[in-house]
């Protein structure tokens, strides 16, 4: 990756989301902008992104070199959730408010956001895309409905059962992806170059679908009365946890496009579906959506920031 290559690709990511925008507004669609974004992000998480993911697992044998960013990516996940719980404390919010701090401020978007860019700021790169995939598992599906569920249940006025929520998310094409890419990947079974191809084909919507639907979803009504805790939350979201990630990567020597990968994954914006979590847990569910349409406005910014660290460590 070098910085030449990364300064085209935001400029076409930002103009994706300005057509999002244009598109929303335009009154042309047929349907609200709303459930027009929300048809083109249901094609993504069960169409386009299992087979982007099954196409990445199965096109080279996983190695070491993409379980390695799995460290400083986490361990940027877990300060997070620990300086917004201190903050939150210290600060004396209500419980709902330092729920929605803790679990938005912590979890990133790496699998409907994450994995396009990583795909493509590291075009043909099989290790960096694996690196994606494998932090997105653990983080963002296993630490999230486990770890995540727990905390926003903790904070927030909601009572309810989360097993069927847990199966739920198992049954999905994208969980499903995952288990078969990584059996066929471990097992070793040889996949036809054809069933790839179409793989790919699928797979390569993802990135217009995602930031058309992101454009779409931009609202910033929602972000009047938040204030502090959603300057906080957006701050250890896009700057605090990537720095964190970038100091384990530097303290433990890594270096190659994976271990870039973990940089850029934490800093990616606010998970959606943890802002889902923390509404259905009781948390507040205003200030959720404020910093989910906050991180996603300075999402384009803030990979222009990080950029030329995504660079440094690629190339080290």
């Amino acid at each position: 990756m070098s910085l030449a290559s990364l300064h085209p690709t935001l400029l076409l990511l930002a103009a994706l989301v300005s057509v999002g925008v244009l598109l929303g507004r335009s009154g042309h669609l047929g349907t609200s902008r709303e459930q027009a974004a929300s048809i083109l992000t249901a094609v993504v998480i069960d169409v386009t992104l299992p087979a982007l993911t099954l196409e990445v697992l199965l096109r080279r044998p996983l190695g070491l070199a993409v379980v390695r960013p799995l460290l400083p990516a986490t361990v940027g996940l877990v300060a997070s959730g620990l300086a917004a719980w201190g903050l939150g404390a210290m600060l004396r919010w209500s419980r709902p408010v330092r729920g929605t701090v803790i679990v938005c401020g912590a979890f990133c978007n790496t699998s409907f956001l994450g994995l396009p860019v990583v795909r493509a700021l590291f075009p043909g790169d099989a290790e960096a895309a694996q690196a994606a995939v494998f932090i997105d598992t653990v983080d963002t599906t296993i630490l999230l409905w486990t770890a995540g569920v727990a905390i926003a249940r903790a904070f927030g006025t909601a009572r309810r059962s989360s097993g069927n929520a847990m199966l739920g998310v198992l049954l999905r094409p994208a969980t499903l992806s995952v288990l078969l890419g990584l059996a066929g990947t471990l097992l070793r079974v040889p996949v036809p170059e054809s069933v790839l191809s179409a793989l790919h084909g699928v797979g390569a919507a993802t990135s217009v679908l995602v930031f058309l639907a992101l454009g779409m979803r931009l609202d910033p009504s929602v972000l009047a009365g938040q204030r502090a805790p959603l300057a906080v939350a957006v701050a250890l979201k896009m700057l605090f946890a990537p720095a964190i990630a970038l100091g384990v990567v530097l303290a433990t020597r890594g270096h190659g496009a994976p271990m870039a990968v973990a940089v850029l994954q934490a800093s990616m914006p606010s998970a959606l579906i943890a802002a889902a979590i923390a509404t259905q847990e009781g948390c507040d569910d205003r200030l959720a959506a404020a910093i989910v349409v906050t991180s996603l406005l300075l999402a384009v910014p803030a990979l222009s920031l990080w950029g030329p660290v995504f660079a440094r460590i690629a190339s080290g």
